[in-house]
């Protein structure tokens, strides 16, 4: 009976490591770029795209650390959050309501390296050079709010 506990324990023990080990917050992902924009217009605010991959542990810092406390922010000014896989296949529906595939819009902004970070505009060009890398929390939270404030300031 002992034996059957500590097995039941284990299995559960396994089961919280891996319901905790998933990064990726799914109200963050999208596969419709064309409803993302519509918003975007909408709240006339930039589009903050995070290129990961699911392996990526610095994704996951990232994601942790910086990404999902600015998603539960109240502040009014915040951009549009979405998270894109690098490594997800598929089409999915570009800017302009056209069915693309997913690496089609990976390397349209060249993205090689993960964590990347883009802030876009509705249209989906690029409104400031793109954040490459994660190491160190406040370093980067300076580097992305002062991206932030010059990508409101295109859209003004």
């Amino acid at each position: 009976m002992l034996y059957f506990k500590m097995i039941k324990q284990h299995l559960i023990f396994i089961l919280l490591l891996v319901v905790g080990a998933s990064h990726a917050d799914s109200s963050l992902t999208t596969t419709d770029w064309a409803g993302t924009s519509a918003t975007a217009r909408e709240r006339h605010s930039p589009i903050l795209v995070v290129f990961g991959a699911e392996a990526c542990g610095y994704c996951a810092r990232l994601m942790q650390e910086i990404i999902e406390p600015l998603s539960r922010q109240s502040d009014r000014r915040l951009p549009l959050i979405r998270e894109f896989d690098i490594h997800s296949s598929g089409k999915i529906t570009d800017f302009n309501g056209d069915a693309i595939r997913s690496r089609w819009f990976k390397n349209r902004y060249q993205v090689y390296a993960v964590p990347t970070l883009f802030i876009l505009d509705a249209d989906g060009k690029p409104l400031t050079d793109p954040i490459v890398g994660y190491n160190s929390q406040d370093e980067y939270r300076e580097l992305l709010h002062a991206s932030l404030g010059a990508s409101f300031a295109a859209l003004d």
